[in-house]
């Protein structure tokens, strides 16, 4: 009797040991999961849109007058120049000795050492330099005689003694140019690009 009260304390012992163990099981398993559990990962921002460009607002539109004379510029600073060029279309001894008259009708002055010609039109407030079209700008002698090498164009470069424009008195450029196209030419800009006689128009119409 004695051995089976002692077997029965024994298993009654082996089992409250087994639900304490358990017990300590579940405790130390909940507490783990708990404490070294990994955060929940947060939400991945939303990129933001980038922001809209600032439309380009159209700076002061310069009066008609600056407009037309920024066409002919081709340099700025103390001294004002704007320039023309006429491209002949065939150049010949014939067109050398045309334009040695047309350059003798408005008074050119020959430089030797420039090797260009100088025209001071009056009452403009600028000299028009008559260049070689073709780098570096050296024109022959036309006003001498005998022949010279043929000239393929002239460029027409103004110089100001002032501020004042060509807008103010384009008549003595547009006037030259013209005669010069007349033999058989183009007349272009700074840029190279065409003048017609709508931008000379233009430029007479700026005229104060």
């Amino acid at each position: 009797m004695d051995m089976m009260s002692g077997a029965m304390l024994m298993a009654v012992v082996a089992l409250a040991m087994g639900v304490s163990a358990l017990g300590v099981f579940w405790y130390l398993r909940r507490d783990r999961a708990e404490t070294s559990g990994e955060p929940t990962p947060a939400p991945a921002a939303k990129p933001e849109s980038p922001p809209e460009p600032a439309s380009a607002s159209s700076g002061p539109t310069l009066p008609e007058p600056e407009q037309v004379a920024e066409r002919f510029r081709v340099a700025k600073g103390a001294e004002v120049r704007q320039c023309l060029f006429v491209v002949l279309d065939w150049p010949g001894l014939d067109t050398n000795r045309r334009l040695r008259r047309k350059l003798e009708e408005v008074g050119a002055a020959y430089d030797p050492k420039q090797r260009v010609y100088n025209v001071h039109p009056p009452r403009t407030g600028y000299r028009m330099v008559i260049a070689n079209s073709t780098p570096p700008g050296a024109l022959p002698p036309l006003h001498e005689d005998g022949e010279h090498p043929v000239v393929d164009g002239i460029s027409i470069l103004v110089h100001f003694r002032n501020k004042r424009r060509v807008a103010h008195s384009p008549d003595a450029l547009i006037d030259f140019t013209r005669s010069v196209a007349a033999l058989g030419g183009r007349i272009l800009d700074a840029e190279r690009q065409e003048v017609g006689d709508e931008e000379f128009e233009q430029l007479r119409r700026a005229a104060p």
